[in-house]
């Protein structure tokens, strides 16, 4: 089986996440695109690797922003496929936390965290996105160890001080607001 015909055949499980046909088979676009794209993967250069630069962009980025599909569901058909591989009962996950440093202040959940760089005497903070990956694990007779991502989230901050001072701040910036 050829390299591509295989990568079709593991995405033609997803068809059921699109709501439509098209945006199933743009999605497959962004995400060949993506494997074969030099450099950064941005959306503009999966869009140029994918020889759409004299198109319109915006259907390709309508994908991420108004189309409703559940990215979590993209996982269900790779661990379909990939516990079909393991003969006991009980299947291995490996967790995965990813900081994913960001220098704007303006991005969506992102929050400054502990630098896992830093050393344990002096702790330092970094604005960025933080991600839970649980890939799934088992063994195979020829390969060796495998793992297979089932799972990725983005993690949320939890920290009750942090609600309670913007509540604060709301209030406070509301009542001293003067109309002329």
């Amino acid at each position: 089986m050829k390299l591509l015909a295989a990568f079709l055949s593991i995405v033609e499980d997803r068809q059921d996440v699109f709501p439509q046909r098209r945006t199933y088979q743009r999605a497959v676009r962004q995400a060949l695109g993506s494997l074969i794209c030099l450099g950064r993967r941005c959306l503009s250069r999966i869009i140029w690797t994918n020889g759409g630069q004299h198109r319109s962009w915006s259907a390709e980025y309508f994908l991420h922003s108004r189309c409703r599909w559940e990215p979590q569901q993209l996982f269900r058909p790779i661990l379909k496929r990939a516990l079909a591989y393991c003969p006991q009962r009980l299947a291995g996950v490996a967790l995965d936390d990813t900081k994913l440093r960001k220098t704007g202040r303006v991005i969506p959940r992102a929050f400054y965290q502990r630098d896992p760089l830093s050393p344990p005497f002096h702790v330092n903070l970094v604005l960025g996105l933080r991600f839970l990956q649980a890939p799934l694990c088992w063994c195979h007779c020829i390969a060796g160890p495998t793992s297979v991502p089932a799972h990725c989230r983005f993690a949320f901050r939890r920290s009750l001080g942090s609600s309670v001072l913007a509540r604060r701040l709301a209030k406070r910036n509301t009542s001293n607001i003067r109309l002329r």
